[in-house]
C-alpha cells in the first residue's frame, strides 16, 4: 500500500445507511445495492488521498480514514468491508424503502420541533411515491372543501 493512500473506515455502529457517501464519491467507489427488503452498502479498502466529500456528507459522521503507519496500531481489517441494513416497508403499499436507522434519525430529528404519533399515521413511514400520493390526496380535499358553498 503506498504511503499516501488511506484506508476508509465506516463505524457500523454509527452508520444509518442513507446513501449520502455513495451519491458523493465521485469515483462511484462507494456502493450500494438493494434486494428485497435489505440495502447493502460496500466501502473500499483504500480510496484517493486527497478526497473526504464521503467523510463530509455523512450526517452521522461514520466514515474515518486511516494511514498506513497508523494500521500496526488499529484493528480495522485491510480488506473492503460491506454493511447490511434491514429495510421497513412503507405503511401503505409495503414497498421497502429506507433503513430504520433512517426512520429513527427522521423521527427524532422532527420529534425535538413538533409532537409526533407514537406510530402509525406519520408521513414518514410513507415510502416517497405514497408520501406524494397523500399530499396530493390533502390538497384536493382543501381544494374541494374551499369551493363547497
Amino acid at each position: 500500500m503506498k504511503e499516501s493512500t488511506r484506508m476508509l473506515v465506516p463505524d457500523e455502529e454509527k452508520c444509518i445507511g442513507c446513501r449520502a457517501c455513495t451519491t458523493v464519491c465521485p469515483e462511484k467507489l462507494i456502493a450500494f445495492s438493494e434486494e428485497g427488503n435489505m440495502r447493502r452498502i460496500s466501502f473500499p479498502a483504500n480510496c484517493s488521498p486527497d478526497c473526504e466529500l464521503c467523510a463530509l456528507a455523512c450526517p452521522e459522521k461514520a466514515i474515518s480514514f486511516i494511514f498506513p503507519v497508523e494500521l500496526e496500531k488499529s484493528r480495522v481489517p485491510l480488506e473492503s468491508q460491506t454493511l447490511d441494513f434491514e429495510l421497513v416497508p412503507c405503511q401503505k403499499c409495503g414497498t421497502a424503502f429506507a433503513t430504520r436507522r433512517e426512520l429513527e434519525k427522521i423521527r427524532t430529528a422532527i420529534s425535538e420541533k413538533i409532537p409526533l404519533p407514537p406510530t402509525g399515521g406519520f408521513w414518514v413511514e410513507l415510502c416517497p411515491g405514497c408520501r406524494q400520493a397523500a399530499f396530493r390526496e390533502k390538497q384536493a380535499e382543501t381544494i374541494i372543501q374551499a369551493r363547497k358553498f
